[in-house]
């Protein structure tokens, strides 16, 4: 029955536009009690996944290095495109939004982001990432699936994790069936088929019988608790005037879901094209432009919503590319790379050491900051739970909360 019940609760987790679960089970799941125990003064965490492998040398430039810029003889970016953080390190111009942010203390640099014997491979690297496991570790459960099950009460919803996107991503699976994925939250829900024209099967004299078995019963618990998710993120995203389609961004629909009042404490977006291994120079500027962009917008939403103290977002990327450049004008798959922290509770500045460009692993950086280490800093400085449990070990915290 267990693995029954696991995957009916990894499908029903990711029903979105088309959901199935019946109306009569929502309306009776929103009498209950709908609080979400287990987190911190109603604390937010979004998570901001860029999908390809970022290349950090380009990102947080290591100018001060001559090393640099001959592994980089036409991609290593000069004067006119650096913002000087220090006499070594500088952000690409292209990042002006996360400079201002940087500026006005907002923004925390992560250096040398990585792990032990690292995987070049995109699905390996972001399963090591989503799950918090070591290179030789394989977990199916993930990182934030883990904190759910431990943290949450009875009376937590599946949408104390929403992922603004088409699958569930693996760092929200659990045993206990915390988080959730729309990829619009105004349309969140119930979509009838052709088997059933309408409610009336579910409701009144029709309505089935209480479960004979415990495996029904769960089943019907777990119909209800979703349906009342999709009713519930639908209201938030209407109270929050969250934008219809075709002005719908994954941000903005963050910052309006907060307003709107939804009771999520892990936010999880993604966005894709970091994987650079050709014309790089031209890709980075349109991706950092448009990402840097909606990072500083998204801030200055919360901002004006009176709700930025509730929130911090994390931004990272499966791996960063290798120090040399290629013969196509970009980079192949590297190692270690920066991570960024955004918020008003951060402690800015630059954290961590600048990985050397001269003592390297086959052509690559070594790591300097496990990314367990970040975790481990938010689960216990952030959300006030005890990370040793939830990773499975002990790693040390970073100072990046105030």
């Amino acid at each position: 029955m267990g693995s029954t019940r696991r995957e009916f609760l990894q499908q029903l987790a990711v029903f979105s536009a088309a959901g199935f679960a019946p109306q009569f089970v929502a309306r009776a799941a929103l009498a209950e009690a709908n609080a979400i125990q287990g987190f911190k003064d109603d604390r937010v965490l979004v998570v901001v996944q860029l999908g390809g492998g970022n290349d950090g040398l380009n990102t947080i430039v290591p100018h001060g290095d001559d090393a640099y810029y001959r592994a980089r003889p036409k991609l290593g970016l000069k004067d006119d495109r650096l913002l000087r953080l220090n006499d070594h390190l500088a952000m690409n111009s292209d990042m002006a939004g996360m400079m201002r942010l940087y500026d006005s203390g907002k923004l925390s640099v992560l250096q040398g982001v990585g792990y032990p014997n690292p995987d070049r491979s995109h699905f390996r690297s972001m399963e090591i990432w989503h799950t918090a496991s070591a290179s030789d570790e394989f977990l199916s459960r993930g990182w934030l699936g883990r904190y759910f099950d431990n943290q949450c009460s009875g009376s937590a919803r599946p949408q104390a994790g929403l992922a603004l996107d088409a699958e569930r991503p693996q760092a929200f699976e659990g045993e206990r069936g915390f988080g959730i994925a729309a990829t619009n939250p105004n349309r969140f829900g119930w979509d009838r088929g052709d088997l059933f024209s309408d409610d009336s099967l579910f409701t009144g004299i029709n309505a089935p019988a209480p479960a004979a078995n415990p495996t029904l019963d769960f089943l019907r618990h777990t119909t209800l608790n979703a349906s009342a998710s999709s009713e519930q993120v639908r209201a938030a995203a209407a109270r929050g005037k969250v934008s219809a389609p075709g002005k719908f961004n994954q941000l903005d629909a963050i910052a309006g879901l907060i307003r709107g009042g939804l009771e999520t404490r892990v936010y999880y977006v993604s966005t894709s094209g970091f994987d650079t291994h050709a014309n790089q120079l031209a890709q980075h500027k349109t991706l950092w432009t448009r990402v840097s962009e909606a990072l500083e917008k998204f801030q200055q939403q919360l901002e004006k919503d009176g709700t930025a103290n509730r929130v911090t977002t994390l931004v990272f990327s499966e791996f960063g590319r290798r120090v040399a450049e290629n013969a196509s004008g970009g980079t192949d798959h590297g190692t270690a790379a920066p991570a960024f922290l955004i918020g008003n509770h951060i402690q800015p500045g630059l954290h961590g050491q600048t990985p050397s460009l001269t003592d390297l692993d086959r052509g690559d950086l070594k790591y300097t900051t496990d990314f367990r280490s970040v975790y481990a800093s938010l689960l216990e400085d952030w959300f006030e739970a005890d990370a040793a449990a939830i990773l499975g070990a002990k790693f040390d915290k970073l100072p990046l909360l105030a």
